[in-house]
């Protein structure tokens, strides 16, 4: 009898399991990085556009993708900029209800050069997919349009943002596809000792007293 409740722990540890795979159980945590200078703030609108692009992609694919600011609010400083690598992956770890298992960490860059009688507007993605608790590299990805955008010499800030912003959401939207079949390559039952996902699940039991089980089960014949 005392095997029981153990039993039936590994049984529900095997079904949650089993259901995350089959349904596409992959917790995802979008997340902007822009440490670098020459990176497009993530107080920017173009930034929203990429992570909304990124996150509606996803999400279409089945993945369970997460809001970092709703999963954060109350916990961590809100609005930080220019993050580092080491704070990105600390806030992702330190998650636990859900737990995530894979962030998608990227940056944006963009850069403009003057022609006199038009200015060309350079755009690019890049970043990784990162497996959050084992600290591997599940892939990295760099996207940029064909060409560069060609905006009037006058054109200032707000029309600059403009142009960038819609290059950038397109951009994603494409990367958003790219990613999720990584993903659902990696997420292969098949694959998941060699390279593949090892997902994370958390167990709840409600009402149940563990000491008052130990000392009960430790008192039996």
């Amino acid at each position: 009898m005392k095997a029981l409740p153990l039993l039936f722990a590994a049984l529900l540890l095997t079904a949650c399991e089993t259901a995350r795979y089959g349904a596409g159980g992959v917790n995802i945590l979008i997340m902007g990085e822009d440490a670098d200078p020459d990176a497009v703030p993530r107080d920017s609108q173009v930034f929203k556009r990429v992570l909304d692009a990124l996150a509606n992609e996803l999400n279409g694919e089945g993945f369970n993708v997460y809001d970092e600011t709703a999963l954060t609010l109350g916990g961590f400083a809100q609005g930080r900029l220019r993050r580092t690598d080491a704070e990105i992956i600390d806030i992702a770890r330190s998650l636990k209800r859900p737990p995530i298992d894979v962030a998608v960490i990227y940056t944006i860059y963009s850069r403009s050069r003057s022609l006199g009688h038009a200015d060309r507007v350079y755009v690019r993605i890049a970043g990784r997919l990162l497996d959050v608790r084992a600290g591997r590299r599940l892939g990295n990805f760099e996207v940029e349009p064909p060409g560069p955008a060609i905006v009037a010499p006058g054109c200032g800030s707000p029309c600059r943002l403009e142009v960038v912003g819609a290059d950038a959401r397109t951009l994603a939207r494409d990367l958003g596809a790219v990613l999720a079949g990584k993903l659902k390559e990696r997420e292969k039952p098949s694959e998941r000792t060699d390279g593949g996902l090892s997902t994370a699940y958390t167990l709840t039991f409600t009402g149940f007293d563990m000491k008052a089980w130990m000392r009960a089960a430790c008192s039996r014949p």
